[in-house]
C-alpha cells in the first residue's frame, strides 16, 4: 500500500503505480538545499546553478501543495515540519534507488547503494579515514558519504534525515532513534605522562581539585565533565578551555593540565612530551560508543555491511593511553 509522507494510505494513489510529477534529481536537489540550509550552497555542492536548485524546490511544493522551507532573511533556509518528514521519506527514495537490484545478491562486493555517516568529532579522525578505505576495498558498489560534529549534530542529522547513521556516545538519546552498541566507553583522566599523579592506577576528584583542568568546551561534553565533578561536591579550576581533541592533547602534553575524556588515544607531542590516561572513580554515567538511526530510516543491506565495518573498527581502537 503506498503512503503518503505522514505515513497514512493515499486512495489516489492505489491500484497501480504511476510516475509522480517530480523526479529523483528534483529530490536530491531538495536534500542537499535541507542539508546547507542555502540554495546558493547547495548548488555548489552539486555543481548546478542556484536557479536549478531554486525551480526544483519550487516545483516540489507546488506539486505538494505545501511549504517545504521557512525562508529566514540572510540566514537561509529551515525545514517545515513536513519538510522535515517529507526529508526522510526523500533520503530513503534515493536510498533504494541507488540500491536497485543489490538485495537480490547475495556477495558483499556486490552490495550497492548510498550511505551518509556521521562520526563524533572527537573521534572521527580515527573512525573515518580507515572506515573509507574498508569501504573501497570490500563494498566498492557502495557509496559513502561523512560528516563529523557534535553530539546534537549528529542527532539532528538523523532527525532530518541528512544523515543515515551516526557513530556518536549514548548520552541522552531521543526516542524514535535505534542504536547498536559498540563498545563501552569510560571515563578517564589524562595526564602528562610526567605528571606526579601518572603511577597511580586510578583517580579521582579529591586527587585533581587542586589542579589544572583543560576542558574539552563542545556542546553537551563541557557539561558532562563538570558533573563528573559536581556530582562529588567539586569544582575544577579550568586554566585552558579548548575546542578540538587535538588541541586538548598537546596542552596536556605539554604540561598546561589535566583532562577528562572517554576517548584517549596514545599521544606523542615530539619535542614537547607526551601523555597517559588513568581510570577515573566519579558517580556519572560511563557512556558506550554506539551506531545510530532514525526509527524511519529504511535499514538497507548495504548499511547494515557499513556498520559491520565500523563495528570492527571501533572494537579496535585504543582508547587509553598506557
Amino acid at each position: 500500500m503506498l503512503q503518503n509522507v505522514h505515513g497514512s494510505p493515499d486512495p489516489q494513489l492505489e491500484g497501480a503505480l504511476r510516475a509522480p510529477d517530480f523526479s529523483l534529481r528534483q529530490l536530491s536537489y531538495f536534500l542537499a538545499a535541507a542539508q546547507h540550509q542555502s540554495v546558493q550552497q547547495a548548488a555548489q555542492a552539486l555543481h548546478v546553478s542556484a536557479p536549478a536548485v531554486s525551480a526544483a524546490i519550487a516545483h516540489l511544493e507546488a506539486t505538494l501543495g505545501t511549504q517545504l522551507f521557512r525562508r529566514r532573511h540572510a540566514r537561509g533556509l529551515i525545514l517545515t515540519e513536513y519538510g522535515s518528514a517529507f526529508a526522510v521519506q526523500c533520503r530513503r527514495i534515493l536510498q533504494d534507488a541507488w540500491g536497485l537490484g543489490s538485495d537480490s545478491v547475495l556477495e558483499r562486493g556486490d552490495l550497492r547503494g548510498q550511505v551518509r555517516v556521521g562520526c563524533l568529532t572527537t573521534f572521527a579522525p580515527f573512525v573515518v579515514p580507515p572506515l573509507l578505505r574498508h569501504v573501497r576495498e570490500q563494498l566498492p558498489g557502495a557509496r559513502l558519504t561523512w560528516n563529523e560534529g557534535h553530539h546534537e549534530y549528529l542527532l539532528e542529522g538523523l532527525r532530518t534525515g541528512s544523515l543515515d547513521l551516526a557513530v556518536l556516545y549514548d548520552f541522552e538519546i531521543p526516542s524514535g532513534v535505534q542504536v547498536v552498541t559498540l563498545r563501552p566507553a569510560p571515563l578517564q583522566v589524562v595526564l602528562p605522562s610526567e605528571h606526579r599523579l601518572a603511577d597511580r592506577g586510578s583517580l579521582t576528584t579529591a586527587d585533581l581539585n587542586t589542579e589544572p583542568l583543560v576542558l574539552l568546551d563542545l556542546p553537551r561534553t563541557r557539561e558532562y565533565m563538570l558533573t563528573a565533578f559536581s556530582s562529588n561536591g567539586v569544582m575544577p579550576r579550568i586554566a585552558q578551555a579548548v575546542s578540538s581533541i587535538g588541541m586538548l592533547l598537546g596542552m596536556v602534553a605539554a604540561g598546561h593540565g589535566f583532562s577528562l575524556l572517554n576517548f584517549c588515544p596514545p599521544y606523542v607531542l615530539p619535542g614537547v612530551g607526551s601523555i597517559v590516561s588513568r581510570a577515573f572513580e566519579s558517580h556519572v554515567r560511563q557512556p558506550n560508543i554506539v551506531v545510530a538511526y532514525s526509527y524511519r530510516y529504511h535499514y538497507p543491506r548495504v548499511a547494515a555491511a557499513i556498520v559491520e565495518q565500523i563495528s570492527v573498527l571501533v572494537d579496535d581502537l585504543l582508547i587509553q593511553a598506557q
